[in-house]
């Protein structure tokens, strides 16, 4: 053993450090580049989804009970309550996924 032995020790641990920050930088921009139109893209289906569903369900239960524009107009009701709760669930979730990649996983308690 030598006097370089704790300069070659610290040089090792800062590539060592180097080297998993350049591989986790990459896998954190990665997941983290959410873009907008993914965004719009998501919440539109949340929504539209929901809706249509809905509209759907209200025209089947007119067709049924001969309740014409009744059904139609409370189950458009409960698609677009269902559409802006899916929207905000997706959002939330985002959020929390977002939360994630930007907290340090050392600094997570």
């Amino acid at each position: 053993m030598s006097d370089d032995d704790p300069d070659d020790l610290t040089a090792r641990i800062a590539r060592a450090k180097a080297a998993r920050e350049a591989r986790e930088h990459p896998q954190k921009t990665e997941n983290s580049s959410i873009n907008a139109g993914a965004l719009a893209l998501r919440y539109g289906a949340e929504f539209g989804a929901s809706v249509f569903v809905g509209v759907m369900i209200g025209l089947l239960i007119d067709g049924i009970f001969d309740t014409a524009p009744w059904g139609l107009l409370i189950m458009l009701g409960f698609g677009l309550a269902a559409g802006v709760l899916g929207v905000i669930r997706a959002y939330q979730e985002i959020n929390a996924e977002m939360a994630k990649l930007a907290d340090p996983p050392d600094k997570r308690t």
